[in-house]
């Protein structure tokens, strides 16, 4: 399936007034295919982009989501693929592992008590590698966050995907920075 595919698949499903856009299921096409990658999706929602990945690949991914309504949703649109996913609904909780080859940032508030934006760069802090991070376009706060925590860690090149006035951003990350 292609990004517009995908798109029209999730738009019509309740909860879907807040899924990532073409341009951002563009970004994640990109980078995934025919590539075996860890992968850490931070605010999953009803599961756009996590099913990207795993319709599109065989690999596993770990899905940061707490609100009970997209939960359920994420359940239902994930459905078939149990065995390459874990949600993790406790925004207190580091990720699992310490390197991740592609970290996608889509979701909403999140964790309501410590703000959800300075989540994502402790996250990011805590990771002892990133290879690429894709940001929706939406996530400003996010964004300016994930900047503020990688570039005194890595070099990082800009890439900005556009469609139907909907923009992501994808980081691609080497070890170095200012």
């Amino acid at each position: 399936m292609d990004a517009e595919d995908i798109h029209d698949v999730f738009r019509d499903k309740e909860g879907s007034e807040y899924i990532a856009g073409e341009a951002t299921i563009d970004a994640v096409l990109d980078v995934i295919r025919s590539k075996e990658l860890s992968v850490l999706e931070i605010g999953g929602g009803i599961g756009t982009l996590s099913f990207t990945v795993l319709y599109n690949t065989l690999n596993t991914i770990d899905i940061y989501e707490d609100n009970e309504f997209c939960l359920g949703e994420l359940k239902k649109n994930l459905h078939g693929f149990e065995d390459r996913y874990t949600i993790i609904t406790d925004y207190q909780k580091l990720p699992p592992r310490r390197q991740y080859d592609l970290i996608i940032v889509d979701g909403g508030k999140g964790c309501r008590s410590t703000g959800y934006p300075r989540l994502v760069a402790a996250y990011l802090a805590s990771l002892s590698g990133i290879k690429i991070i894709i940001v929706d376009g939406q996530r400003k706060v996010q964004r300016y966050w994930i900047l503020e925590t990688i570039r005194n860690q890595y070099f990082f090149k800009v890439t900005k995907y556009e469609k139907d006035e909907k923009c992501c951003l994808k980081l691609e990350c080497e070890p170095g920075g200012s």
